[in-house]
């Protein structure tokens, strides 16, 4: 077992212990992109690869792009007006919602009525259904 003289890490392989104590050192690999730094090489070139778009190539030949990067314009601005149907407002780019009171799941059209209210109206309209049943039935 090979252990770091300067933290609590150990192990197995003599080679890991030695690319471990490079951290120890301050050495960072900087981004040539950003502002990020790393403490390992291979962090930076998975940055490079994941977030810049960089292909890993070996060391004498300057890093390039994969490939450059489309960029699209927005299909937006070719879309028709929108007219927001009457009671709606607008959330979004043509979209469109009923301009009314968030509430539980209460359907009905007089939003007045109270929760207590709408569970016994639809009780009653239950036990209505439930008497007309057994009547043709």
């Amino acid at each position: 077992m090979f252990k770091c003289n300067q933290c609590s890490s150990v192990f197995t392989a003599k080679h890991n212990l030695k690319i471990h104590q490079k951290k120890h050192v301050g050495l960072r690999f900087s981004c040539t992109f950003c502002p990020s730094t790393f403490s390992y090489k291979t962090g930076l070139n998975k940055h490079k690869k994941n977030f810049h778009g960089v292909v890993n190539v070996s060391a004498h030949q300057p890093a390039q792009p994969i490939a450059t990067p489309i960029v699209r314009e927005s299909v937006i601005k070719y879309a028709p007006p929108a007219i927001p149907p009457q009671g709606s407002i607008q959330i979004a780019p043509q979209i469109f919602v009923p301009d009314t009171p968030a509430s539980g799941s209460n359907t009905s059209t007089d939003i007045s009525l109270s929760d207590d209210d709408i569970c016994m109206t639809a009780m009653d309209e239950y036990e209505n259904e439930e008497v007309q049943d057994a009547n043709t039935g």
